[in-house]
C-alpha cells in the first residue's frame, strides 16, 4: 500500500518517456486480496494501471516472494528482465533500473 504513490509517479514517468511508453505495461498483483479489495485499493490510491486480485497469493508463491513488495519487469515471453525487492525511496530509483533493462 505504501508504494502506491511511488508506483503512480513511476507509471507517469514511463508513460511520458517516448522510448518506454509503448514497451511497458503496468499490472499490479493484489497479493492475498479478492477482486473487491483489489479494486477498492486501486480506487482509493488512484492507481492508473490494472490491478488483478491474487487471493491465494499464487504469484508470490510461484516467484518465491512473500509478503514484501516486489517489482519486476517481465518480457512477453515471461523472462524476468529486472527485479527490485522491497520498497522504493522514490520513483527515480525504479525508473533508472527500468531504463537500464530496456534497450
Amino acid at each position: 500500500m505504501a508504494q502506491a504513490p511511488v508506483l503512480n509517479v513511476l507509471f507517469n514517468k514511463v508513460a511520458g518517456n517516448a522510448n518506454l511508453k509503448n514497451k511497458i505495461k503496468f499490472i499490479g498483483a493484489a497479493q492475498g486480496q479478492d477482486q473487491s479489495a483489489a479494486q477498492m485499493w486501486k480506487k482509493f490510491n488512484k492507481v492508473p494501471f490494472a490491478i488483478v486480485p491474487d487471493q491465494g497469493s499464487k504469484l508470490g508463491k510461484a516467484m518465491n516472494f512473500m509478503p514484501y513488495p516486489v517489482t519486476m519487469l517481465v518480457d512477453k515471453n515471461g523472462k524476468v528482465l529486472w527485479v527490485h525487492v522491497g520498497s522504493f525511496e522514490n520513483a527515480d530509483e525504479a525508473f533508472s533500473g527500468i531504463k537500464k533493462a530496456i534497450k
